[in-house]
């Protein structure tokens, strides 16, 4: 009986001991995002829903866009949970390109949903994107986006202007 006994408290506590506390999720690495840099110099903190956000802005060197010049300007928001090493999502503050700027960016946080706008300018067209996030288990989660395009008279001489198109005059048969 008591052999009996102490194999079932045995069978017993193994099971109870060898079952592990879950680990905490780690952060996942986003393609797209870079490190967090010592010349990152950090801007803000804000929280949305209890979760923790710092904001870095980073200088980027033109060197690995071949397209871009040493004098070509490249600033990015970087945004990273609270104490993070790497940047959860990058904003481009302000690009420019042979002195006209071809990208313009900013952040907003507005009932804890957090609004990213971006005005692009190239040679198709000129468009404004907005994004708006919210908080997950991960970090932020979008949940919409919209593109408007941006009318070529409220471009001023700083920006990159588009090409106009030129249609060949017809003929008449």
């Amino acid at each position: 009986m008591k052999i009996s006994f102490l194999i079932l408290l045995s069978f017993v506590s193994m099971g109870a001991f060898s079952q592990n506390k879950r680990p905490k999720p780690v952060a996942q690495r986003i393609v797209g995002t870079s490190d967090i840099l010592k010349t990152d110099k950090r801007l803000a903190d804000f929280s949305i829903k209890k979760t923790k956000f710092n904001v870095y802005l980073g200088y980027q060197k033109p060197d690995g866009l071949p397209e871009l010049r040493k004098e070509d300007t490249l600033q990015v928001y970087k945004i990273t949970l609270d104490k993070l090493k790497f940047s959860h999502l990058e904003i481009v503050k302000y690009a420019t390109k042979n002195g006209k700027i071809i990208t313009e960016g900013s952040y907003k946080l507005k009932n804890d949903t957090l609004t990213v706008t971006q005005n692009a300018y190239d040679y198709i067209g000129s468009f404004c994107m907005t994004k708006k996030y919210i908080t997950d288990k991960w970090g932020l989660k979008e949940i919409s986006d919209d593109m408007k395009g941006i009318p070529i008279e409220n471009l001023t001489e700083r920006h990159l202007k588009p090409a106009e198109m030129k249609v060949p005059i017809g003929t008449k048969h």
